[in-house]
């Protein structure tokens, strides 16, 4: 496993600023980041008009690269499946804000979540909006010379997703040629499938790989600290030759407190798996 394709996501680093998390990824010996739109580093709540060349260049005066986009949709207000047509509207636009800004940190994917529905919606109905966002974000995307990567979630965030034939049937219906598959590993486990089987399913329509431990609660936890295989994981990338970006996710409140300590950790225990598959 090359350590140049290997990132950590700003998102941990929350209660810090985003100048120590970029000095934290150059002491953790790392290249390359998953940007993550999230508060307080990179959203347009920020201000009304979000300095992106200015963040860009902080990050490029550092050598890192951007491997992806990957705007928060959790916490954040965003839904691109909301029934609320202006809710609906505005969470397409954040969308299309990160994508278009993708250029200036020289960055070709984006990842979205494929929204959720109100439980007491029909899943039809949250569907057929789901698939109409993602087109058009995938329009978007395409003329800015971005790849859409959709990621799969798990039922506790979203229950258009909870398993790859679902995001597979969900994929087709969109019927995009500029989309893209970043898979979650924790997500994946908790609808007891593995990376093997995505990649059986999806093959090289798989861009990039979100990894992390994880246990019943569907925590994103260390290396190494929950209940999945990560060397089985490990195989199945050299098994398919995969040479995108791995993004190591761990994203527990308790991390956000030692975030580089906890990444560290997550980092060692994968160099002794690739070591021990040498």
């Amino acid at each position: 496993m090359d350590p140049f394709n290997v990132c950590i996501n700003n998102f941990t680093y929350r209660r810090y600023s985003f100048e120590y998390f970029l000095s934290s990824v150059k002491r953790l010996g790392l290249h390359q980041i998953e940007l993550s739109g999230c508060h307080p580093h990179f959203t347009q709540y920020e201000a009304e008009n979000f300095d992106v060349k200015k963040l860009a260049g902080l990050i490029n005066d550092m050598g890192i690269k951007v491997a992806a986009l990957e705007p928060e949709q959790n916490f954040l207000p965003v839904n691109i499946a909301a029934s609320q047509e202006y809710f609906r509207r505005k969470s397409v636009e954040q969308l299309k804000f990160y994508i278009r800004s993708a250029k200036e940190f020289d960055c070709d994917k984006v990842i979205i979540y494929p929204g959720k529905g109100a439980m007491d919606h029909t899943f039809s109905e949250t569907r057929r909006y789901a698939c109409d966002s993602i087109a058009e974000l995938a329009e978007t995307a395409k003329s800015n010379g971005v790849t859409l990567l959709i990621q799969n979630v798990s039922n506790c965030i979203s229950n258009l997703t909870p398993n790859r034939w679902m995001l597979k049937e969900l994929i087709d219906r969109v019927s995009s040629d500029n989309l893209g598959l970043s898979v979650n590993t924790s997500a994946a486990a908790a609808a007891k499938e593995t990376l093997d089987d995505y990649f059986e399913l999806f093959g090289n329509r798989i861009k990039l790989i979100q990894l992390s431990d994880s246990d019943e609660d569907d925590e994103q936890l260390v290396l190494g600290e929950g209940n999945q295989d990560i060397r089985s994981h490990v195989k199945t990338m050299e098994k398919y030759h995969f040479d995108g970006p791995i993004s190591l996710e761990i994203v527990a409140e308790e991390y956000a407190y030692k975030p580089e300590e906890n990444y560290l950790r997550s980092l060692r225990a994968l160099r002794t798996i690739c070591e021990k598959e040498e």
